[in-house]
């Protein structure tokens, strides 16, 4: 494993990389929380193919400006770090470039923290040009907070004609380089999503939408492949895939759901990276309901689900309409828990991906909720209008269908947004 020190660190998994891991414990945090969180970033490096062979916490009232830990503790480590063969020293917070130059200098080793790992991870796994250029942004905007003197080509340039006075670092070249390819990614971005928004509108009101949201590896691809029977990628790996898969739940349901399954959460997850995965993170903003996805089966379900309604509050999605789905029940020990959560959690459920008569109860819960918001409508569309009559059968549940002199007479529900798209609602009255 190699860090490539010019730019941002590059973890490669070609090696089994040993690494370090240092947590701190701050006022208000409890030893658990600290120790679950250094667990958390000990899989995320797992993720990038290293292996973590020793873990250090420091409880401290506040972070020391310049080396984060102590002078005292930084001294620890790098002889920790030297003692078990370490090449990387990770932590578990966000560090400031100075406090990374620092550290790597007292450590004599690469230094990262979780924002880092983090970035890695999503750089790796980006597979569509969006994702992608949605990463670089993330790594850009990280780099520019990190830019220091480590580097042996910060190093003042001769001046000349063009150039300023005594001579420009290096250091505001890249600096420089940066800002442009930002704006120029921005821009992109931009564009893209400009594209969708054409596209979904072309999509009109005529499919409802559903989004799988929840913390990362909570089971979102394999509930999806199941409730759709479809086969998305599952990886049992932190941030397995980025991208948005859109799935229909069952084709013949009318109007047509579409589930989609969306990066998952994860705690101390950078505002810069959910600012810049806000396009991908669409497919929230446009649903018309949330599948909350929590894993049941780990101690640490209730800061998850914590986790994940803050971010949905952070994107502005708190306040849609969301169903909690509780899953993995299959890896359950207490086997009262599912009944206590339905009670707790209205309008709740507990299944297992594996369970295809959960998936059954799934499907009918989501379909049950837009139910509710379908009316009852009959209609005669005359036999020369054979548009009108493919758009019933596409977008709405023929009840009843009857052929008269005049025309055919439909006996339909259908969502009320469709209905006024099709302008149905003005035609006819209601039963």
């Amino acid at each position: 494993m190699s860090i490539n020190s010019k730019n941002k660190p590059t973890l490669s998994v070609e090696d089994k990389q040993k690494v370090l891991i240092v947590g701190m414990q701050l006022p208000g945090d409890t030893t658990v929380g600290v120790e679950n969180s250094l667990e958390e970033l000990s899989r995320l490096i797992d993720t990038l193919g290293a292996e973590v062979v020793h873990s250090v916490i420091q409880k401290k009232d506040k972070p020391h400006p310049a080396m984060f830990v102590g002078t005292g503790k930084a001294e620890e480590i790098a002889e920790l770090a030297k003692e078990h063969g370490c090449s990387l020293v990770a932590f578990d917070n966000e560090l400031t470039g100075t406090q990374q130059k620092n550290l790597e200098n007292t450590c004599d080793c690469k230094v990262i923290d979780r924002t880092g790992i983090i970035l890695e991870i999503f750089s790796k796994h980006a597979r569509t040009k969006e994702a992608k250029n949605q990463v670089e942004l993330a790594s850009l905007e990280y780099l520019s907070t990190h830019l220091t003197r480590r580097w042996t080509h910060l190093e003042r340039q001769k001046g000349g004609i063009g150039l300023k006075g005594a001579g420009e670092r290096q250091i505001e070249i890249d600096r420089r380089l940066i800002r442009t390819r930002i704006s120029r990614l921005k821009e992109t971005i931009s564009h893209t999503i400009a594209n969708r928004q054409v596209q979904r509108a072309h999509r009109g009101d005529n499919f409802l939408r559903v989004a799988i949201v929840g913390y990362t590896n909570a089971g979102k691809s394999t509930l999806m492949n199941n409730l759709t029977m479809s086969q998305v990628y599952v990886d049992d790996r932190l941030f397995a895939t980025l991208d948005s898969t859109v799935k229909v739940i069952d084709p013949k349901t009318r109007p047509p759901v579409l589930l989609s399954d969306t990066v998952g959460f994860i705690d101390k997850l950078p505002h810069s990276l959910v600012a810049s995965f806000r396009s991908t993170l669409a497919e929230v903003l446009e649903a018309d309901l949330l599948l909350h996805l929590v894993d049941i089966s780990s101690e640490q379900y209730p800061h998850h689900l914590e986790v994940t309604r803050q971010v949905l509050e952070d994107i502005g999605a708190g306040s849609k309409p969301s169903m909690l789905i509780f899953n993995k029940a299959d890896l359950l020990k207490e086997v009262f828990l599912p009944k206590i959560l339905e009670r707790k959690y209205i309008d709740s459920l507990v299944v297992s991906s594996f369970n295809p008569e959960d998936m059954v109860r799934l499907r009918n819960a989501i379909f049950g909720y837009f139910e509710r918001d379908m009316m009852e409508l009959e209609i005669i569309v005359s036999y020369e209008n054979s548009w009108l009559q493919s758009q019933i059968h596409e977008y709405s549940k023929v009840l009843e269908k009857e052929y008269l002199e005049e025309g055919t007479k439909f006996k339909i529900r259908i969502m009320k947004a469709t209905a006024g798209w099709l302008k149905l609602i003005k035609e006819v009255d209601t039963p």
